[in-house]
């Protein structure tokens, strides 16, 4: 168990701060990213230090455009969750979070690292998960109590993140000191054993500093019998004021968890005897709550993450911000799975342990912009500059053990013993690979009348891979590229309340890289030229209600295809192109009512000539259809007393490309209530959320190959209090 003891974390953080400090670069002090403050005993209000978390909607965002700006002055789609709706929702996952947007589905194993799938492509650990706008490896399941938002940006984000996959990017919002001093305290738990006490403190300390301080101690339990452990979080933020036009803030977070590792059940899995009809016979008699890894099989992963930031208004309408941020993940890989082609007809399979210890992930990212507001032959811009460098090594060993285990089965899992040392010798830790990006950026937000504005943005990016094959061989070079992502959108708004856009964007993905069995692999490994992709997006943004932003956005994306010739050669051979529509409503629609609902009708299509057998198919693990209702009502009858519910449905989907493996879609249905009331002068809201009310058995997700079983029936409950 790679642990790590009190003397390691105090380095790591000292380490992390002599990184940051010296660059004091750093992120817009959005105020407005504070916390709601919890709700009032009798009125249910929540009370709010800007519009970025009041109701369950936001009028600005940050992870799509260089700086805050409006929502209805982006031309594509961007859905914030405020920290209101993580805390009534009692999210501990992002996967609880993606079920709010239809167009992001589920593709996280129980107990393992967060990720999700968006608009039909699957998400990149290395690039397409960012904090504060800048990169970390998303090798470890994210703590929500110090977010102030998630952001989800839509389709290609190329321009303002570089080299990244054409589905979108999901960026963390830090909480930040309060206005006035606010105390916060959370005690929570779940049926299926979890609980854990959070404490959350901020507010100003004198004339020109806040603090923010948020605390976890929990032990973790998820559906599957078995996998849970032990979860710490400590986190800070300190903001300096010196001027009204300078704030510099430094921030650190530290978690450590260990649970089991579940072992998967994949397209892989089966024996190759077995017939269509006996592997969904196989899965419909599993019960997903049988832990068929095994209690040695734990994933510990501690992380230490910090960065510094600065943003000064050195003129008029001009404004210098700026970021740098470090991470340092170490994490022990010894789960136990099913070795491939071993699952029978009688569910007797090979356990065979994935033995890859002392892994270390620290990437280190940065980012500097200029925004400003200037007037030209009578046009309006708002423009911003800038350039970003991130360097990510990915330090593990080349050669891991990978024995077998012994025999068990997945309805009667057998307990079987560790394997003894001597099957458990790997290669010395290396810097396997290295990614290094550079890039420089311009976008101008244009207004051309009072309804018309042109957004125009463009970014060069140089991407650079190396790799360590052996530790006895030294580091080679193994990709080098560079890429100019334009994106421009038009803009008609006839009110403040309505946008009309329509936009063009192309992005940028890391060239795919080529298996060891293709015609032209070379060793060290090769990669292919960057996958250029693009998307054209129109739609309607309109506050229907005050409070309440209401959207809907027909898009076309299209990836090129990296594939296997008849010749065995690999290479880029036709698309993957992916055609939907989506809408939503989120919201205040009343006082008494919120609401979150979205619907996403998608036509994914695989072109690929060389392949018969998948050209025309629909990707694995894309549903045509999904949506998504919750709402939360305050009943007027009884002070503090409010109810919720939640409807959400997945279509079917595939499980391998060539559609020869369906599984079926699904229907959740959840149900809670929350009340505030006073306990001896104290506020106290009591929250119980019931999630899949009618214990509804379904796969959630299939990405990469895995089945990933949803939740049984759990009732989720917490009380809060402010002090």
């Amino acid at each position: 168990m790679n642990f790590v003891p009190m003397f390691r974390f105090r380095h790591a953080m000292l380490a992390t701060s002599l990184l940051i400090v010296p660059a004091i670069v750093g992120a817009e002090a959005r105020a407005a990213t504070d916390d709601a403050n919890l709700e009032t005993a009798n009125a249910e209000e929540i009370i709010v230090t800007g519009v970025r978390e009041q109701g369950y909607t936001s009028r600005t965002q940050a992870g799509g455009t260089f700086g805050e700006t409006s929502v209805l002055d982006t031309p594509f789609s961007v859905t914030v969750i405020p920290q209101e709706l993580l805390i009534d929702q009692q999210v501990r996952s992002l996967g609880d979070i993606a079920r709010n947007d239809p167009s992001t589905i589920v593709s996280s194993p129980p107990g393992f690292n967060d990720t999700v799938n968006v608009r039909g492509y699957n998400l990149d650990n290395s690039t397409s998960y960012r904090r504060e706008g800048l990169i970390f490896q998303n090798q470890v399941q994210n703590p929500f109590e110090n977010k102030a938002a998630v952001e989800i940006i839509k389709g290609p984000t190329s321009v303002r993140y570089g080299f990244t996959p054409p589905g979108g990017v999901i960026n963390y919002v830090l909480k930040r000191p309060t206005a006035e001093p606010y105390r916060f305290a959370q005690a929570f738990g779940d049926s299926f054993g979890s609980y854990g006490i959070h404490l959350d403190i901020g507010g100003p300390i004198g004339d020109d500093f806040g603090i923010r301080l948020n605390a976890v101690t929990a032990r973790e339990a998820t559906f599957v019998n078995g996998v849970s452990g032990p979860r710490i979080m400590v986190s800070g933020l300190l903001e300096w004021k010196p001027t009204d036009r300078l704030t510099i803030d430094l921030e650190a977070e530290y978690q450590y968890r260990n649970l089991e590792q579940q072992a998967a059940i994949t397209i892989g899995a089966f024996a190759p005897s077995l017939t269509p009809a006996q592997r969904l016979d196989l899965l419909d008699r599993y019960d997903q709550t049988t832990f068929i890894g095994q209690a040695f099989g734990t994933y510990p992963t501690s992380n230490v993450i910090g960065s510094a930031g600065l943003k000064w208004e050195f003129a008029g309408g001009w404004t210098l911000q700026a970021r740098a941020q470090q991470m340092r993940l170490e994490r022990d890989q010894q789960g136990v799975g099913i070795a491939p082609g071993s699952l029978r007809a009688n569910g007797d399979f090979n356990s065979r342990i994935f033995f890859s210890p002392n892994q270390i992930r620290d990437p280190f990212s940065t980012e500097v912009f200029v925004t400003g507001e200037f007037q030209t032959f009578g046009l309006g811009h708002d423009i911003a500059v800038g350039g970003a460098y991130s360097r990510n090594p990915l330090r593990f060993s080349r050669v891991s053990a990978q024995p077998n285990v012994g025999l068990s089965n997945i309805f009667n899992p057998i307990s079987l013993p560790r394997p003894a040392p001597s099957d458990l010798v790997v290669s010395p830790v290396v810097d396997a690979l290295v990614f290094t990006q550079k890039a420089v950026f311009v976008s101008d937000l244009v207004t051309v009348t009072d309804w018309l504005k042109i957004f125009a943005a463009v970014r060069y990016a140089e991407q650079q891979n190396e790799e360590q094959p052996a530790a006895d061989q030294p580091r080679v070079k193994t990709y080098q590229d560079n890429a100019v992502s334009p994106n421009i959108g038009i803009l008609i708004q006839p009110n403040d309340k309505l946008t009309i856009y329509g936009s063009y964007a192309e992005g940028i993905t890391t060239g795919v890289q080529i298996p060891q069995t293709a015609a032209n692999f070379s060793n060290p490994a090769i990669f292919l030229d960057p996958a250029r992709t693009r998307q054209v997006e129109i739609g309607v943004k309109a506050e229907i209600f005050p409070g309440a932003l209401a959207t809907i956005a027909y898009f076309d994306i299209s990836q090129p295809l990296a594939t296997l010739s008849d010749t065995n050669v690999f290479d880029y051979i036709g698309n993957q192109d992916h055609k939907g529509l989506e809408a939503s409503l989120s919201g205040q629609i009343t006082p008494e009512l919120r609401l979150i609902a979205g619907a996403l009708f998608l036509d994914p299509t695989i072109n690929n000539p060389n392949n018969l057998a998948v050209n025309g198919n629909r990707p694995s693990g894309v549903p045509r259809v999904q949506f998504n209702l919750y709402v939360d009502y305050k009943l007027p009858m009884v002070d503090g007393l409010a109810v919720n519910g939640g409807v959400y449905f997945t279509g079917d989907r595939f499980a391998n490309d060539t559609n020869t493996f369906k599984v079926d879609g699904y229907v959740r249905l959840d149900l809670g209530v929350r009340y505030g009331f006073n306990l001896s002068d104290q506020k106290i809201s009591a929250r119980l959320n019931v999630r899949n009310v009618t214990n509804n058995d379904f796969i959630e997700g299939t990405a990469f190959g895995q089945f990933l079983f949803g939740a049984p029936r759990a009732a989720i409950f917490s009380l809060t209090t402010e002090f």
